[in-house]
């Protein structure tokens, strides 16, 4: 793992965060890597972090933007933004931060300056993300940023149609209701352990009868698709009676 840093005094904290991965150099951006795209293309992903009132002011001076043309120009093929601050909506609906006051145990809401709605810096996030096609990640600390780039580091490494993650959710559609009643066989084979409803189908599409089913071999019946070997044995024995 790899990941190029800028060597500015104001990133050391995520140099160390980040360890023995991290190499300093005079970047266009906080930090950067590369990564492997659709069919196999090479990828270079930007990252910039910043803190809430850093992010707020960007919203203002465009700041931001100008960044995010910089990575254009650098062959940036992603661009990656954590708002490296947790944040909250206080009483007024205004956006502020935890902060701790002199002689108070614990960290008191204080609205960011200058000063803008929770909304509205929601609203600017997404806008971010849909409209310029920026990847907004959040991080309560040094720390998280660290392991979130970690994070997208390897996630990059992988073309997008090798993840496996996201496929646990698919599900193939349920199979549309005959119109008509299905064989003898198809009913007989959907009774077996191993076959089902699903199954039967291509067992019925092999054999002609219930009585070809019945004689059938081992062999045979680990011969059709989607049974193995073991699948077959066990239907064997079943038909047979053993």
């Amino acid at each position: 793992m790899v990941v190029f840093c800028s060597d500015l005094p104001n990133d050391q904290d995520m140099i160390k965060a980040l360890g023995n991965v991290a190499y300093p150099l005079p970047l266009f951006t906080d930090a950067c890597f590369t990564g492997v795209g659709e069919g196999g293309k090479d990828l270079l992903v930007a990252v910039e972090r910043k803190k809430v009132p850093d992010l707020v002011a960007c919203i203002n001076d465009g700041r931001l933007v100008h960044q995010m043309q910089k990575a254009l120009d650098n062959n940036a093929d992603v661009f990656v933004l954590i708002v490296e601050e947790p944040y909250r909506s206080d009483a007024e609906g205004l956006l502020a931060v935890p902060r701790w006051s002199p002689g108070v145990r614990k960290s008191e809401l204080a609205p960011v300056r200058p000063t803008i709605t929770f909304s509205r810096f929601e609203q600017y996030l997404f806008e971010l993300d849909w409209l310029a096609g920026v990847v907004v990640k959040r991080s309560d600390n040094v720390r998280q940023t660290a392991d979130i780039i970690k994070a997208l580091y390897t996630n990059f490494q992988k073309e997008p149609d090798r993840h496996q993650s996201l496929r646990k959710f698919y599900r193939t559609p349920p199979p549309i209701v005959p119109l008509q009643e299905p064989s003898l066989v198809r009913r007989a084979a959907k009774e077996l352990r191993g076959i089902g409803w699903e199954r039967s189908r291509v067992v019925d599409e092999h054999f002609p009868s219930v009585l070809a089913m019945c004689v059938a071999d081992v062999k045979e019946w680990a011969s059709i698709p989607g049974i193995g070997k073991k699948t077959a044995e066990a239907v064997v024995k079943a038909l047979r009676g053993e």
